[in-house]
């Protein structure tokens, strides 16, 4: 496992925050700001996209959106390819107001504009 630099650190953590953000305002022509133009985006049963226009395109066109979307229990982990594992449990209000439990496993990579997601899987708990 290679170590991730502290600034790294900080701005991965802001990446995944800023992520919550962008889908609770509904700003997905922001999405290039923390995904990767090449994304790769599971969450298996309710959405997938191979691409960031497709990801943009999916959750316009998702007919329940969730409201709220909350990450705790954050770990990071560099590899010696550069890129970061990040492993968290994430919360999420439903527009029924029901709370969705899972899991984000996310593989970022540092890009010209900074750090960014490249793939995404969640896995429902």
């Amino acid at each position: 496992m290679a170590r991730i630099a502290e600034i790294d650190r900080i701005d991965i953590t802001d990446i995944l925050h800023k992520v919550a953000y962008i889908l609770d305002s509904k700003e997905y022509d922001r999405m290039g700001e923390v995904f990767a133009e090449d994304i790769q985006f599971s969450n298996p049963g309710r959405l997938t996209a191979n691409g960031l226009e497709e990801l943009k395109t999916a959750f316009r066109n998702f007919p329940a959106p969730s409201l709220s979307h909350h990450i705790t229990n954050l770990l990071l982990s560099g590899s010696e390819d550069g890129t970061v594992k990040a492993l968290c449990k994430a919360l999420s209000q439903r527009a029924d107001k029901s709370i969705a439990v899972a899991e984000y496993t996310d593989i970022l990579k540092k890009a010209p504009r900074g750090w960014r997601i490249a793939s995404r899987t969640i896995k429902p708990l």
